[in-house]
């Protein structure tokens, strides 16, 4: 066995011990398939290892891989402290693919927008709604971002980088007759609906419920403007962010202390490293920071 191994080779092998799926392996590298696998079948023959055996789970490293996947990092992680990174937004003219759900777009969309647009002018951005077509393109490494709440259902493929933390709560316009949780419970309850986020549970909801406190919506509208508009124009009651409870509306405080969601990006493992990524969740932080100030 020689030691004439090239860094795409090297790459090939610590991404194939992360992700275990030659068709994610080839997507994160622009490859195909088919080239993925020329590469490990003659890694197979220089390390005279099989390197990855295939299981019901998906391929499993070799104990030789095990033994020396640190020593690879660690080649790569050497290699790529000589290279140069440099990364400017101001050159980027690609297609930036955002995704989140309306609640998320609607209150913040905009800021973001105009935020990531003054650094990175030429960038073209598409703000899209997150749903279950979305959330399989992103397990299957497209190039993507993800604004939003924590969902511990997302595979480990799927990195959630914290943002901040946010605390929700209740509403209802300025005059309603309600003034704490038990009163408001005697009023209709319109619900946000989002495609592929939590649109068959409510975790918060499920909460409540094992504390006694079990609600259950009237109506589920897809769009939150609808929403503000029957909040604000009769008695129905609906949840939000804290800090952007809707004009002439007031907020009710949930039964409920120290409960807050995590706000995170979302995007797959294998672009953790990519400086676009870093940019992003920066400027999404700052964002976010920002308005809770």
């Amino acid at each position: 066995m020689g030691n004439n191994l090239d860094i795409q080779s090297i790459i090939v092998l610590v991404r194939m011990h992360e992700l275990r799926n030659v068709k994610l392996v080839a997507e994160s590298l622009g490859k195909t398939s088919s080239a993925i696998s020329k590469i490990l079948s003659k890694l197979k023959v220089h390390f005279e290892d099989p390197l990855f055996v295939q299981t019901r789970y998906g391929f499993e490293p070799t104990t030789f891989i095990e033994t020396n996947i640190g020593h690879l990092e660690n080649i790569l992680a050497t290699f790529d402290s000589i290279q140069h990174t440099d990364f400017d937004p101001q050159t980027l003219k690609q297609e930036i693919i955002l995704y989140g759900h309306a609640l998320f777009w609607d209150n913040f969309g905009d800021k973001l927008y105009l935020a990531l647009r003054k650094e990175a002018p030429n960038a073209k951005f598409s703000m899209r709604q997150w749903n279950l077509e979305a959330r399989t393109r992103l397990i299957e490494g497209e190039n993507s971002v993800l604004f939003g709440t924590y969902d511990e259902t997302l595979p480990q493929v799927i990195q959630q980088k914290a943002l901040c933390t946010i605390s929700p709560a209740f509403y209802v316009r300025e005059a309603h007759p309600a003034h704490s949780f038990e009163e408001l419970k005697h009023y209709p309850f319109v619900i946000t609906r989002n495609p592929g986020w939590h649109d068959v549970r409510y975790p918060l909801f499920e909460r409540l419920a094992s504390l006694g406190h079990r609600i259950t919506a009237d109506v589920e509208v897809e769009n939150t403007l609808t929403i503000e508009n029957i909040v604000t124009n009769s008695d129905h009651f609906s949840f939000t962010m804290s800090r952007v409870i809707p004009k002439n509306c007031r907020s009710i405080a949930l039964p409920l202390t120290n409960l807050n969601l995590h706000c995170v990006m979302s995007f797959h493992r294998a672009k953790q490293k990519d400086p676009q990524k870093e940019w992003l969740f920066n400027v999404g932080e700052r964002v976010l920071r920002e308005l809770s100030d």
